[in-house]
């Protein structure tokens, strides 16, 4: 009988005899019967999932780290601006804006394929100082806010697919926030609310519109006043598209408290956005904490729980999964949390982290 491994490595051998050092030798993998194998071919989040995928991205770290943009062009396909688009870095004056660095993020994603998520028209956290001190009264307060709107998303109109109009009216448990800059002014905060999404929708009618706000689907008193906030809109006709969770959970976030509320909050029949998603592993907040391969496996069965259970959403409700950056090299979280934190799904060596296969898995 012939030994087919000796005549294997014999013909191995007159290859590599016969070729020179400038030839390369290919192997072609075969079954047992000596057909061709093909691997699968490995998708990227984008290439895989049936809506956007989206990141959280900042101008000076696109120009200044090539890997940053480059993992960004890999994996996603939308951008959303970290700060760029915010009141308090656009409106520099009551007759000026600076739209530099958000012209910048919309080039950037027209010239790579990617669509634009608008953050944010109106959040009490961000108006600017010199708006401040002017101390409005109601009407002029709100007719500045309306030229803002107007002129923001009017600049924007057909480049910045969507926009977080309002963002985080609610406190934990569901009462209107205790903030200083609009709900002491107005006996009817709702309602001027809600005349925004009406004066960012006469900017630009393409543009679809949310409401963002943290811990939707953990905080029952919180989702109760969104969906009354939203019921409200939409018997008086205001023009809401859809609802953000920001999703910044962690890997002992209640899964059960996670799912219920989600299908809560899903019974709006608006589109849900996932919109600023990282999952916390250093959950004690301790100086001695170690990432190793556990810790690593529990993010990756988070991220994959949430994919699942976005994936379980009617398709037509489905807007995005948005992460809150791209690496742990840059997290919001190593200043706000713990500097011994991992939230996202690449590392700060731009690998692909056991959260990326996590999340990749999850998707249909």
């Amino acid at each position: 009988m012939i030994n087919k491994q000796y005549i294997l490595g014999a013909l191995t051998a007159l290859l590599f005899a016969s070729c020179s050092n400038d030839e390369k030798v290919v192997f072609i993998n075969a079954d047992d019967n000596g057909a061709p194998v093909n691997p699968t071919p490995v998708l990227t989040l984008k290439e895989k999932a049936k809506f956007k995928i989206g990141a959280a991205v900042k101008m000076k770290d696109l120009q200044g780290e090539p890997n940053l943009k480059n993992a960004v062009l890999k994996h996603y396909s939308q951008i959303t601006a970290e700060y760029e688009m915010k009141m308090a870095s656009i409106w520099t004056s009551e007759t000026a804006y600076n739209y530099t660095a958000g012209d910048y993020l919309v080039n950037f994603a027209k010239d790579n394929n990617l669509q634009v998520h608008g953050h944010t028209l109106v959040w009490y956290d961000s108006f600017p100082q010199w708006f401040k001190n002017a101390k409005y009264d109601s009407i002029a307060f709100e007719a500045k806010v309306k030229i803002y709107i107007t002129d923001v998303v009017g600049h924007y109109k057909g480049k910045v697919k969507s926009w977080d109009v309002v963002n985080e009216v609610f406190a934990d448990g569901g009462a209107l926030r205790n903030e200083t800059v609009i709900n002491p002014l107005f006996k009817d905060p709702i309602g001027f609310y809600g005349r925004c999404f009406r004066y960012a929708k006469a900017a630009d009618p393409d543009a679809k519109l949310f409401y963002n706000d943290y811990s939707v689907v953990i905080d029952a008193g919180k989702r109760t006043a969104i969906k009354k906030m939203v019921t409200r809109f939409k018997a008086n006709g205001v023009p809401i598209d859809g609802v953000g969770d920001q999703f910044h959970y962690a890997t002992d976030t209640n899964r059960q408290t996670m799912k219920t509320g989600f299908t809560d909050l899903a019974s709006t029949g608006l589109l849900i956005h996932i919109s600023e998603l990282d999952i916390k592993v250093n959950t004690g907040k301790s100086d001695s904490y170690v990432f190793n391969d556990a810790e690593a496996q529990k993010q990756s069965e988070t991220y994959k729980y949430i994919t699942t259970m976005y994936e379980e959403l009617p398709q037509n409700q489905k807007f995005a999964i948005s992460t809150w950056g791209v690496t742990d090299k840059y997290t919001w979280l190593t200043s706000f949390w713990h500097s011994k934190e991992y939230p996202l799904l690449l590392d700060a060596d731009y690998n692909k982290k056991p959260a990326y296969q996590g999340f990749l898995d999850g998707l249909k």
